[in-house]
């Protein structure tokens, strides 16, 4: 996407080095090096992670560079899918892309169906207005609230947990809004029609750089998840070639620069 097609001679030589010593390449791995590009299903809407660039219309972000830096250690080239974020393992089963790369969190119940190579440590918090009063210290602190997540993330599956546990304990629940996308439920909060939205730290701070003074964090960090480019289990071989490509770019300092340019040290991987 942003550099030239390597020829798949060019691919499957470069790949071929950087799996030297891990398991032989499988039927999967042979048609992506053949193809001389890698497809990831990624949901474009998650600013700073990953997003379609007004400008170029095209993936841009902490985790599209990333795509880009991993795909180059493979000699091969990034190209991205835009899904819907809950539809993101069911298009990767059913081969609509080689791998998911969309701040995806590797929970356990996700390591039951994909393999995850994480890249890194993100956490999440309450976010709101500016002049919002509100300030909490756990999630059922939002007892009674409008809360907007992004449908099918962990961060709505804690949000309609501590609902469930309010309900037990006799006390208003929380109205949970999900919505397609992040930028969805963001403007679901600035228009007035929730009361908080449950996202990324780093999201609220990408907001606030291109909006100064929108939103603030209503809470302390309440979670953190490592988060991954996920594979089917059963193509072990693309998850061995991705797992070492990645650990060239830690090597060769392409980590790092992708790191620094998204002001992502506090969740950067260590090799």
């Amino acid at each position: 996407m942003r550099s030239k097609y390597l020829s798949a001679f060019a691919a499957a030589a470069c790949l071929g080095t950087i799996l030297a010593g891990s398991a032989a390449a499988g039927e999967v791995l042979d048609k992506i090096k053949a193809s001389g590009k890698i497809v990831y299903c990624s949901d474009l809407s998650v600013p700073p992670f990953i997003y379609l660039d007004p400008k170029t219309v095209q993936a841009t972000g902490f985790d599209a560079d990333i795509g880009i830096a991993v795909a180059k250690a493979m000699g091969l080239e990034a190209q991205y899918k835009n899904i819907g974020f809950d539809g993101l393992i069911p298009a990767l089963q059913a081969g609509q892309c080689d791998a998911i790369l969309s701040a995806l969190f590797d929970k356990p119940a996700r390591r039951e169906v994909v393999d995850f190579v994480d890249y890194a440590n993100v956490g999440n918090a309450v976010i709101v207005k500016a002049d919002s009063p509100l300030s909490i210290a756990r999630l059922v602190d939002l007892s009674g609230k409008r809360v907007a997540v992004e449908r099918g993330s962990v961060n709505e599956q804690e949000v309609v947990e501590a609902s469930d546990e309010l309900v037990k304990q006799g006390k208003p629940k929380i109205s949970v809004v999900s919505l397609p996308k992040a930028t969805d439920a963001i403007q679901q909060l600035l228009t007035g029609l929730v009361d908080a939205f449950y996202g990324g730290t780093a999201t609220e701070a990408d907001y606030n750089k291109q909006n100064p003074g929108a939103l603030k964090l209503a809470s302390p960090q309440t979670s953190t998840f490592y988060t991954g480019i996920a594979t089917i289990k059963k193509d072990a071989d693309v998850h061995e070639a991705l797992d070492a490509a990645f650990k060239k770019t830690q090597a060769d300092g392409s980590y790092d620069a992708v790191v620094k340019k998204w002001s992502f040290e506090s969740m950067a991987m260590k090799p």
